[in-house]
């Protein structure tokens, strides 16, 4: 029964993600991919911050199935939650045993992950997909992991830190309940498996002259403090405190029962560490899992004792009301992720909105036009593959903190002195937030480019100015 309400949940999952829900497109998996299947190269002529495994992955999906790059990371992005679904499941099944434990956890990661998993195969969605696989691999082994079963975690360890460079801190947690557990032997095993994907990757940048580049803007660029900062607000507090109530009663059951199911309370608090230095809902989809695996593993203990009424006494009476206020709360913030956006249902935001403008500034390009936006946001990039045009060299998004390094602005002003883009599209509403560098940009803008048309008023971005390079510029 269990199983087959699983596969139910599944086939729900797959519709409403398909043809209601409309999570947002992200840069690094739509518009970096494209750019990269044209030629550019991830932190040669794309200078991007984030870890290069989902834009690695996705350029290879456009490269193989031809069809609009925002529908294929669409469809990705389903067959993602699918499958941390279904590992939710496992290993909820896993630790406690019981297959209802493993469809209630299935059930509460379902209901909250379209609240947190609002941009499309994004890092932090695949980092929990690696670290969940490990550890159903790992809580399968029971007692005594085998080598080739601890291998087999630091794989799957080692990818998650291509998708993330957060997942270095889980990798460490899990090396260091191995070294606990079982010893020196297995944690070297286990160190070298989690080392041998991030190794292989380190390499072949080196190889590619692209190490230092890397190493500058995911790490040093990163560690810098360059980067604005967003702190934890109210709502998303709030959003917290109903997602992982049930994750305290958890840890007190495995401190005074069996305390291996620990592991899962410090993986969990890996993942919270994800919301910082920018707390965001995206974000929260590192821990979400490993919460909806605890969650099952609790309410699956307490339902069959709350369902018998007759043997209520006043703490079960109590802790009823409390679940039925909690399920309120659930129940209306889980509801809201399903009201429809202006774009309407199944819409692919941060993608679909920009369709029109997109289309009439491909009636005036000619072949082989160049094109840059200002500023480069994680959405406004997805107009490169929406046109068709590239831009004419390096490639860097536009928010203040990318103009920080005294590189950015003078690579890209002697770029546009020889060779400047054909087209530049302007976001007057939006370039507050690449200011004060996006300033010499827009001077450079009005110097050598005439205004060619102005766009309907886009979804949360505003107009957009369209402008053409100037003949005598050319």
């Amino acid at each position: 029964m269990p199983r087959h309400a699983l596969y139910a949940l599944l086939a729900l999952q797959v519709l409403t993600h398909l043809f209601w829900l409309a999570p947002t497109a992200h840069s690094g998996q739509v518009a970096i991919p494209w750019m990269m299947n044209q030629g550019m190269t991830l932190f040669g002529d794309i200078w991007e911050q984030h870890a290069p495994g989902s834009s690695l992955l996705a350029a290879a999906a456009q490269s193989l199935i031809a069809i609009d790059p925002g529908l294929l990371v669409k469809l990705l992005n389903i067959l993602l939650v699918a499958a941390i679904t279904a590992l939710v499941y496992l290993l909820a099944k896993q630790v406690s045993g019981n297959d209802w434990a493993g469809l209630l956890a299935a059930l509460v990661f379902a209901w909250w992950e379209p609240v947190y998993g609002n941009v499309l195969l994004y890092f932090d969605t695949l980092l929990a997909l690696c670290a969940l696989a490990a550890l159903v691999v790992f809580m399968r082994a029971g007692a005594g992991p085998s080598a080739r079963g601890v291998a087999a975690v630091g794989l799957l360890m080692g990818a998650a830190a291509l998708f993330k460079q957060h997942a270095w801190l889980p990798v460490g947690v899990l090396g260091f309940w191995l070294l606990l557990r079982d010893g020196r032997r297995m944690l070297l095993v286990y160190a070298g498996a989690a080392l041998a994907l991030p190794l292989l990757q380190w390499i072949l940048l080196w190889r590619a002259d692209l190490l230092d580049s890397y190493i500058f803007w995911n790490w040093t660029f990163n560690l810098s403090g360059a980067m604005d900062g967003v702190p934890l607000d109210g709502d998303l507090f709030r959003k917290l405190l109903l997602t992982n109530a049930l994750v305290f009663p958890f840890a007190i059951f495995a401190i005074r029962g069996d305390r291996r199911q620990l592991l899962l309370v410090l993986m969990w608090l890996a993942g919270l560490t994800l919301l910082y230095p920018r707390a965001g809902e995206n974000h929260a989809m590192a821990h979400l899992p490993l919460a909806a695996v605890m969650s099952g593993v609790v309410l699956a203990q307490l339902l069959p004792s709350l369902l018998d009424r007759p043997s209520w006494d006043g703490p079960r009476a109590a802790l009823a009301g409390l679940l039925v206020a909690g399920g309120i709360g659930w129940l209306w913030t889980g509801v809201v992720s399903y009201i429809p956006t202006p774009e309407g249902p199944g819409a692919i935001l941060a993608y679909d909105e920009f369709r029109d403008l997109a289309a009439r500034v491909r009636e005036r390009a000619d072949a082989g036009d160049t094109l840059f936006v200002l500023p480069e946001t994680d959405s406004t990039p997805q107009l490169h593959p929406l046109t068709a045009m590239p831009p004419p060299g390096l490639w860097v998004k536009g928010w203040r903190w990318y103009f920080k390094p005294a590189r950015v602005l003078s690579t890209l002003g002697a770029e546009w002195e020889e060779k400047p883009p054909d087209w530049i599209i302007v976001f007057p509403e939006l370039t507050a937030s690449g200011e004060p560098g996006i300033k010499r940009l827009l001077e450079f803008v009005e110097a050598h480019y005439e205004w060619s048309f102005e766009s309907a008023p886009i979804y949360d971005h505003g107009r957009a100015a369209v402008y053409k390079l100037l003949p005598l510029a050319e």
